[in-house]
Parts: structure tokens; sequence; C-alpha cells
């Protein structure tokens, strides 16, 4: 607000920037981007191609995932201390390291070349804490969020469909990854801009939300030290749904080979975008729940609706269901509690405690644990199990997180039915 000469206070006009559609937009086109720096090299197959025993793109994608549990340890700190002036930049920076770590990935010959796997998810995996710092806090930050985590369910499948076409065009494996990068330049730049032009919160916002401000190490103990039980909870149900979306995703390919079904470039993003759509149409109704406690719980309900799906895709699905539908089927159990966390459960959570607190703190908490986990499955396939049929384990592991996490939404129910009224 502006006083102006006379004593009254003006408000700023509101320009096409404060629109929910522009917010949406920049955040998930940023974070659409993103995965063109990430994801195109699991494209790839790598046929015959082993290193100490270990299948090649077990091990490639381990290393990537290694980098992204360091980043999340990483942003835990660093993401939720950032200012939101410096947003931008430690976006750009991030992606510049992490395209120069796939020029080192086609030029270094193998096996040297995975330690830029590594490098390259360093960076990359602090840019989602970044881009959602200018989304928390509003009236409308279910939808944003909802927005910036649709994004990657669509990207995954773009950015395989990228990556299988610069393959088809004649570039070599190592080589794929960098040259597919190189396509997401201009149009991350453009949505990077965009979320400059997002306005802070307004008074009626921090008043609705609580602030958001950049957390010292006292507040975040602080925040930790009242409600890590349930803080354990949220981490073990996301870890569920972690373990289960990286094998979806990274090993997209070999489960639709395990289906019998022959998958062609734009399979990926075909049932990508049915999970989007109704990912960001149930993630951001939520935001029509105006009371923090009242859709605090609605959050839970709908996280534990997807792990029932989950439960059917596992008993039923495999045995009846289309590959097509059951894929789309998976999406759906997977990305529900995955990115309800995200968009809406700390959100209210922090609402209604009022801590001086951000999202950036806790989802790179829960982020953190569901890498590591992740890591630990691929690791353990590889030199424990090495001859693990993956899509097998894969609808085998889907029935029993679908289970686990139905019991850990009962107990994180009653949890924080005691400690939030």
């Amino acid at each position: 607000m502006i006083i102006n000469s006379a004593g009254q206070l003006n408000h700023p006009k509101k320009t096409w920037t404060h629109h929910p559609i522009w917010s949406m937009v920049a955040a998930f086109g940023c974070y659409f981007c993103v995965y063109g720096f990430r994801k195109p090299f699991t494209a790839g197959q790598y046929i015959d191609q082993y290193w100490l025993g270990i299948h090649w793109k077990s091990i490639l994608i381990s290393s990537q995932i290694a980098g992204y549990m360091l980043s999340k340890w990483c942003g835990i700190f660093f993401v939720s201390s950032i200012t939101w002036e410096k947003r931008a930049r430690a976006i750009i920076i991030s992606i510049v390291i992490a395209e120069i770590a796939l020029l080192g990935f086609g030029l270094i010959s193998r096996p040297w070349n995975l330690l830029f796997l590594v490098l390259n998810g360093l960076p990359l995996g602090m840019i989602f804490g970044y881009i959602q710092g200018y989304l928390e806090g509003k009236k409308n930050t279910e939808l944003y969020i909802a927005a910036l985590g649709s994004s990657f369910i669509l990207a995954d499948g773009v950015s395989k469909s990228v990556g299988i076409n610069v393959l088809n065009w004649g570039i070599a494996e190592n080589w794929m990854p960098f040259v597919s990068g190189l396509i997401y330049v201009l149009p991350l730049l453009f949505f990077v801009w965009m979320l400059t032009c997002i306005p802070r919160p307004s008074e009626q916002e921090v008043a609705d939300r609580s602030a958001r401000a950049p957390m010292n190490q006292q507040d975040r103990l602080k925040l930790v030290k009242e409600l890590w039980p349930g803080i354990v909870a949220i981490s073990l149900l996301y870890l569920c749904a972690s373990l289960l979306r990286g094998i979806r995703s990274d090993f997209a390919p070999e489960i639709w080979k395990y289906l019998g079904f022959i998958s062609l470039p734009q399979t990926y993003s075909q049932t990508e975008m049915w999970v989007t759509l109704g990912i960001l149409g149930i993630n951001g109704s939520l935001v029509l729940v105006k009371k923090n406690y009242n859709a605090f719980f609605t959050s839970i309900f709908a996280i534990s609706c997807g792990f029932s799906l989950l439960v059917f895709a596992g008993m039923y699905g495999f045995n009846h269901m289309d590959p097509f539908w059951l894929i789309v089927l998976t999406g759906f159990g997977i990305y529900l509690p995955y990115l309800t966390i995200t968009t809406s459960v700390f959100e209210r959570m922090i609402a209604i405690t009022r801590h001086k607190a951000n999202i950036g703190f806790l989802m790179y908490i829960v982020d953190s644990i569901g890498y590591l986990g992740y890591n630990i499955l691929l690791l353990t396939v590889g030199f424990v199990f090495p001859d693990l049929n993956i899509p097998e384990l894969f609808f085998v592991w889907i029935k029993l997180m679908g289970i686990t996490g139905l019991a850990l939404c009962v107990l994180s129910s009653i949890y924080f039915i005691k400690k939030l009224r």
C-alpha cells in the first residue's frame, strides 16, 4: 500500500501478473523445462552395457539420484533460507551447472562420465524449492503448486519423448541428454522471467496463511521439535510414493515391455497427460476449502484415496486392465499422495500452527528421505539382487506400498487430530 499526499491509502494497481493463471503458467512452464535437463537420458536403454556386473542404466539413474539426494539435504538449509530476490538467479545458475555437467557426460568416457550425472542432479534438485517460494502463503497456493507439481508428471513423459526423438536423429546415447537440454534453454529463460513478475503475498493473504519468511537454525529446530511425530509420518507416506514414482518414471520403457505393450515416443506423453489433468484438478480444487483445518484433513483423505488406487491396481488391474490405462491408474495412485503432500499438507499445516516456517524446509526434509530410500533400493537391486526383474517388482510393490500408505494415513490422522485441535 502507498500513502498519497492527502494521507489516504492507495492500493497498488493490479496487473495481469496478479492473475492466478500467470502464476500457474510460470510455475508449470519453468519446472516443465527443468525436466529437459534431467530426464531425457532415461529414454536410452543402454542395451548390453554393464559395469561391475550391474546394468549401466541402473548405475546412471542411481548416480543422478545420488546428486538429487545430496541436493535435498543441502536444500533443507539453502532453500529454506533464500530470499525472494535471489531465487531467479539461483534457478539460472543451477541450470547452467546442470547443462555443463551433461556436456561432460558426453565428452568423458565410461565409467567416469557417471560422475557428471551426480553433478547434474545436485543443482537441479533445489530448483523445485526455489520456484515454490514464489507461490506459497497465498489464497490460491494449492492451485499454483498443483500446477507446479503436475508439470513434472507431464514433463517426465515429454522429456522421454524428446530423448527418443533425439536418438532417432542419430545422436549417440551419451550426447542425447546434452542436445535435449539445449532444446529447453530459451523456453526456460522466458518462464523464469514470468516467475520474477509474480507479486508477493498481500496483507490479507499473510493474515490468512501466515507470513513465509526465510528460516534460521533456531526456527528449523523449533518446528521439528514441536511437530516431529507428524513430520515423520508424512515423510514415510512420501517415501512410499517416492519409491514407486522412481521405478515407474526411470524404468518406463522396461515396464511397457513387461506388459507386452509396444510403446511409441508419444506414448509416454499420452499417459502422463491424463494423469496431469486429473491431479491438477484434484489438488487445485483444495483451494476451494477455505478453512485451513478442514483443508488439511481433506488432503490426508486425498492421500488415502491415492494409496487405495494402488492397492486396486496391484490386486486387480494387472490381470484385467488394458496396459495403457493401468499405467494411467498407477500414475494417479502415486502422484495423488506424492503431490498432495507438497501442494496442501505442508501449506495448511504452517497456516494452522503459525510457525515461522516455509514449505521449502518441510518439503526438502521429506524429499531427502524419499531420494535416499530410492537410491538404497536401486543399489540393493543392483548389488544384492542383480537378476531381479524391476517391472515385476513394481507391480508387487504397489500393493505393499498401498497398504502401508493407508495404515500411515490412519496413524497420521490420529496424531494431527490431537495436535491441531
